[in-house]
């Protein structure tokens, strides 16, 4: 997927740095920036090896970022990453583990920053998408192309304050 392809479908979009995480050094309000403006998109991503990233709280989404390094043989991990995957939401593979991607309403605003050990929870700021290229060289590739689902109220009340 394209970024204009994340817009299309209500996505706000913005540009990394090549092969990194940070945003581009032009934008000036980091995420804040973060557009559904094609044409800015497009000028923004004239140069291919641009990375994406999708602004959170603006495009009404949570990401649940699993990192395998991070979850110390954790048995939750796993029923946890079971569980999104059985839930059949979009699903992007990372350098060492997932996002799983949800919509969610805007009163969901007390999510936690960590669920346990190797499970973040992404709301505020953004995340990095595919198929930008991770720092490690790893290609961030789409596993589950469907639609983002609303976030299950079971996942909602074990990641909120």
């Amino acid at each position: 997927m394209n970024a204009t392809a994340y817009a299309d479908q209500s996505w706000f979009v913005m540009p990394l740095k090549p092969k990194s995480k940070e945003p581009a050094k032009f934008l000036r309000h980091g995420y804040l920036d973060a557009t559904l403006d094609k044409q800015k998109i497009q000028d923004w991503f004239a140069d291919p090896s641009t990375n994406i990233g999708i602004g959170l709280a603006q495009s009404s989404l949570v990401v649940l970022d699993f990192d395998f390094r991070n979850c110390k043989g954790n048995r939750k991990f796993y029923e946890l990453l079971e569980r999104c995957f059985a839930s059949n939401t979009y699903v992007v593979r990372t350098a060492d583990g997932y996002h799983c991607y949800y919509y969610t309403e805007p009163h969901h605003k007390n999510f936690k920053g960590k669920l346990i050990d190797g499970i973040d929870i992404k709301h505020r700021g953004y995340v990095v998408a595919a198929p930008s290229i991770h720092p490690s060289g790893v290609t961030y590739e789409v596993v589950n192309n469907v639609a983002a689902q609303v976030l299950p109220d079971d996942l909602a009340k074990v990641m909120m304050w």
